[in-house]
């Protein structure tokens, strides 16, 4: 069976780094928008019994909202299933609505559920997403479309390898910025043989924290945050606020989803930060590219290997079983700085 990729208009450059690791040209798709707002697709080319790939990050970009962009994504699928595709997979490097896995207060919906059911629904072969923000939301999905969670950790680990530990020394600590990424940074840690902490933090409402507690020493150490993710940046600048005034001697932090909304950026400059490490997963504002205490890290080669192995029908985890399989493959290529 043979394989065609497209790309929807959220990240055009990720799509084309992804096509050209696996060797393949994008297919040739139309997207523009009817006088009305109304999302108009043409697929220009037969995708008759072809395995069909879209690349489709559902953040907001270049002045779609989320919701645009998926309902984008929605009708791709359906363009591409009525033109006799026999199999869809979709790549979603970063999950709309992953932060809304659980009903946490009465009458809440359960957002994530709704966008996995309505892939579902387009009967949608496969998923590959990276760094969900929940692991059980790969669990909202039936055996009919399972879903492959990509974990963007083995390039941070490769990170602090070469450039945090050569330059700021190995007396470091890998800081999880709330319960949620645990499990993450004690996984970090343990490739590292280092030190983990832990804050504790107090949220009265979405993107305010109230108060934060540490536990853990970071005094005269360089503290590590690891998250899937960095929004507003209000909560990453108070964590990177109380490690420095517990000890740390720099604080950086790593994160899988750059989404920098809002204020973020103009916090990050303001923050005492030495650096702040994201990955390509969604398409960054100028700003965020001109910010000099950001970096982002291209991981369109293992986006790229994980779409050939699921095609080839070969298995995702040599991607994680030897630590230099990504450096030694990939270059360890930054988008920009």
């Amino acid at each position: 069976m043979s394989m065609k990729l497209f790309c929807g208009s959220s990240y055009r450059d990720l799509g084309e780094r992804i096509a050209n690791h696996i060797g393949i040209p994008l297919g040739e798709i139309s997207l523009d928008n009817f006088a009305d707002g109304e999302v108009n697709i043409f697929v220009g080319e037969s995708v008759r019994n072809c395995e069909c790939v879209i690349i489709q990050s559902t953040s907001q970009c270049r002045g779609k909202s989320v919701n645009d962009i998926f309902m984008e994504l929605l009708i791709i699928i359906d363009a591409l299933k009525r033109g006799s595709a026999s199999k869809v997979v979709v790549v979603m490097p970063y999950f709309g609505y992953s932060r809304a896995d659980r009903k946490d207060y009465s009458r809440a919906p359960i957002s994530a559920k709704v966008v996995a059911s309505s892939l579902e629904a387009q009967n949608v072969n496969r998923i590959i997403s990276c760094d969900l923000h929940s692991g059980q939301i790969s669990g909202f999905f039936s055996n009919n479309c399972p879903m492959d969670n990509l974990y963007n950790e083995v390039y941070f680990v490769d990170y602090i390898k070469y450039y945090i530990i050569p330059e700021y020394g190995e007396n470091i600590v890998i800081v999880a910025p709330d319960e949620g990424a645990v499990k993450s940074a004690i996984r970090v840690a343990g490739k590292l043989n280092v030190s983990a902490a832990t804050i504790f933090k107090n949220r009265e409402r979405a993107n305010e924290v109230e108060s934060m507690c540490l536990m853990g020493d970071v005094n005269r150490k360089v503290a590590i945050l690891i998250d899937d993710m960095i929004d507003t940046g209000g909560t990453a600048c108070k964590a990177a606020s109380t490690l420095k005034d517990n000890g740390a001697k720099n604080v950086f932090m790593l994160a899988t989803h750059g989404l920098f909304s809002g204020p973020a950026i103009s916090r990050i400059k303001d923050s005492c930060f030495s650096k702040v490490v994201v990955t390509n997963t969604v398409c960054p504002r100028r700003e965020t590219i001109e910010c000099n205490k950001i970096q982002i890290i291209d991981v369109s080669w293992m986006i790229a290997e994980a779409i050939k192995r699921q095609h080839d029908g070969t298995s995702l985890s040599r991607l994680y079983l030897d630590g230099n399989v990504l450096r030694d493959n990939s270059g360890f290529n930054f988008v920009t700085n």
